[in-house]
């Protein structure tokens, strides 16, 4: 396993790489670096799972708003029109509403804009946005996957090295 000093990534074979150079520039074997190259290298993947990991989070979190949006679009039909509903201004504040249309929404596609459109086609727009959020979240847990997976052989090396320097240490003194 190799170690290169810049940004974490993996390569095939246990290769930790540091750097979004090549992997054999500046390269030096895992076992080869120092205890405090080692948790360099570990604690940008710590910061770096912790970042993907929110990201992750983020993804299902608006996933799940989409998918409930598709839920309250089933309640869109014809025989629901006029009926009293609550109407919400915050998370946690109401008013009394009736349901005046049930053919057309106005819809938040991203960055201010809103478009109305036919239930059917905001229930469209919803799944694709749905499928992409889970599409991208799936290929964030392949990359944390493969972060810890690096984690994992980095905490390894360094737990070797310091059982090494600890029986070198007990052989210095039984040695004197």
């Amino acid at each position: 396993t190799r170690l290169n000093l810049g940004a974490v990534r993996a390569g095939a074979g246990q290769q930790v790489v540091m750097s979004s150079e090549e992997e054999g520039q500046n390269a030096i074997p895992l076992t080869q670096a120092s205890l405090q190259q080692l948790n360099m290298v570990k604690q940008q993947l710590e910061q770096e799972l912790k970042g993907l990991v929110g990201n992750q989070e983020a993804l299902r979190e608006a996933q799940a708003r989409f998918q409930g949006s598709i839920e309250a679009l089933k309640s869109l039909c014809p025989e629901n029109e006029g009926k009293p509903l609550l109407v919400p201004l915050t998370s946690s504040l109401y008013i009394d509403g009736k349901l005046t249309e049930t053919n057309r929404v106005t819809v938040d596609v991203g960055t201010g804009y809103f478009i109305e459109m036919s239930v059917a086609r905001a229930r469209d727009f919803c799944g694709r946005r749905t499928k992409m959020l889970s599409d991208n979240a799936a290929k964030v847990e392949k990359v944390v996957k493969e972060k810890r997976k690096n984690l994992d052989v980095v905490t390894a090396t360094m737990q070797q090295k310091i059982v090494k320097m600890q029986m070198e240490q007990e052989a210095a003194k039984e040695g004197k």
